[in-house]
């Protein structure tokens, strides 16, 4: 079966820039049109802030059942965020060769979640219908394609066609809602936040977490999940009034909720794999908001933006169980671990370039 997933794998297609005319050099542009399904973390951590220092530069934002009949094509630079459907991809087509170029992003292995046994087959087919089926389509217009991280890079790149890094870029947390953020007085919070595509993650933590519950008395938990994944955490044995086991949000409910409810540990475990590998490590961001201490799996993916003060262990039950029971004993080092997460989050911003790779933006005649 391995050896079938990995032939698929590799049949599946790729993003590539057929459409650039050159190999190399910048392209000006006046105006930047984003299409994604939005509201969604990938626009969220890569492109909402790096639009925002466009400055007079018109920057329009389209959903992908929006119309874009009524757009002015004149320098216009498009990015595609992971997905398209039919009616725009044939705008796009209609309009090939008077737009300033066309950049697709992507921050997933798409071909390895598709391959991979975790992802939901609704999901798998969700990717296969926006993200799959169009690309052959999509390459012809490509100026430009952008990956998350190099690792992504290094899986889709080809020698004949450059693919540039765009780095998350998040918002700023400022210091002040750390420095304003009272540790709880017992019991914790400790929080597991993730998506059905990390199975294996959940079946990790099962019985990390229903231990850890046993051992510290002061813990209460609270994790995503539905389905197969919430009703296996339900039969853990852990105590019902100590456990929140919730359905997943939206992305403005997650945002929001994360941003108005603390918790004190949150648990960001990365498990090996060709998925995985891939993945940048947003999830700081995410913990950031929750301004709580975290415990990261020791991996490439982590280590990017590491901090002191942060716990980077190695994906045993023994090392996780002992990381939890010192942020649940020791308040002095869940305050440093908490603190670590700003200071990596702002060393994330530092790392970003603000910039699109490739693109300069002039702002159209008469323009203050």
């Amino acid at each position: 079966m391995q050896i079938l997933r990995d032939i698929v794998y590799q049949l599946l297609p790729r993003p590539r820039p057929f459409g650039a005319r050159t190999k190399s050099g910048e392209r000006v542009a006046r105006r930047l049109l984003i299409l994604s399904r939005y509201p969604n973390p990938s626009f969220s951590y890569y492109l909402d802030e790096r639009a925002k220092t466009l400055g007079d530069i018109p920057v329009l934002m389209k959903g992908l059942d929006d119309p874009l009949d009524d757009i002015d094509c004149e320098g216009l630079f498009v990015i595609i965020c992971r997905y398209i459907k039919p009616p725009q991809l044939r705008w796009l087509e209609g309009k090939r060769d008077a737009l300033a170029g066309v950049a697709y992003f992507v921050d997933d292995d798409i071909p390895a979640v598709l391959t991979g046994n975790e992802a939901s087959l609704p999901y798998k087919f969700r990717l296969i219908k926006l993200a799959v089926r169009p690309l052959p389509r999509v390459n012809r217009l490509l100026t430009h394609v952008w990956t998350s991280t190099e690792t992504l890079a290094s899986a889709i790149a080809t020698a004949d066609h450059r693919i540039d890094i765009l780095p998350p870029l998040p918002a700023d947390i400022a210091v002040t809602a750390f420095n304003g953020a009272e540790d709880s007085c017992p019991p914790l919070k400790m929080v597991y936040h993730a998506t059905g595509v990390h199975r294996r993650e959940h079946e990790f933590l099962m019985p990390i977490v229903r231990s850890a519950m046993e051992r510290h008395d002061n813990l209460h938990f609270e994790v995503f999940a539905a389905g197969a994944l919430a009703r296996r955490w339900g039969r853990q044995g852990i105590d019902p009034a100590r456990i929140a086991i919730m359905p997943p949000l939206s992305w403005p409910a997650y945002l929001a909720r994360t941003t108005h409810h603390k918790a004190d540990i949150a648990l960001a475990p990365l498990l090996s794999g060709k998925t995985n590998a891939s993945r940048s490590d947003t999830k700081r961001v995410d913990i950031g908001r929750l301004r709580a201490a975290a415990i990261f799996s020791g991996c490439p993916t982590f280590e990017r933006c590491a901090v002191a003060g942060e716990l980077h262990i190695g994906n045993t039950a023994e090392e996780w169980l002992a990381a939890i029971g010192l942020l649940a004993s020791d308040r002095e080092r869940r305050l440093a671990a908490r603190d670590a997460t700003w200071h990596s989050i702002q060393r994330m911003r530092l790392h970003a370039s603000p910039a699109f790779p490739g693109i300069r933006f002039e702002p159209l005649s008469g323009a203050a």
